[in-house]
């Protein structure tokens, strides 16, 4: 019944091919720029830059193979367990899920030493060294 559930789930996540799926980055400090990662239910994953009053500035794009798209749905699992935190620094990193009918948005100081900053950071670490370009 599980199975099903999340197969369910992630088929009609999918549905909605350019829709964002998963979010993540770090910026603030002095100039208030910020980098990071969209995913898309598409598999096409982007790099990104903005700095303040600007719109994403595209780096680079490619698509998921299918080790990743495994692994990311799978981050996509746990990311709905986890509690809510909103820890903000100088300089943030964030992860931000876009489920069918929320977003939900986890950031955290570079130094906060929270057991869920310290999870997320973990994530957050997973998530750059195995969704990087192949």
């Amino acid at each position: 019944m599980y199975y099903f559930s999340l197969a369910l789930l992630l088929t009609g996540v999918r549905c909605r091919s350019h829709a964002p799926w998963l979010s993540w980055g770090e910026g603030g400090g002095f100039t208030g720029a910020q980098h990071g990662y969209t995913v898309y239910t598409n598999g096409t994953v982007e790099a990104w830059a903005q700095r303040p009053g600007q719109a994403r500035h595209l780096q680079r794009r490619w698509k998921l193979n299918a080790s990743q798209q495994q692994f990311l749905e799978t981050v996509y699992q746990q990311l709905q367990g986890l509690p809510a935190y909103t820890s903000p620094a100088n300089y943030t990193r964030f992860i931000v899920l876009y489920a069918s009918r929320d977003t939900l948005r986890w950031a955290w100081g570079v130094a906060d030493t929270h057991a869920t900053a310290r999870a997320l950071q973990t994530l957050y670490e997973t998530l750059n060294q195995k969704l990087q370009r192949p």
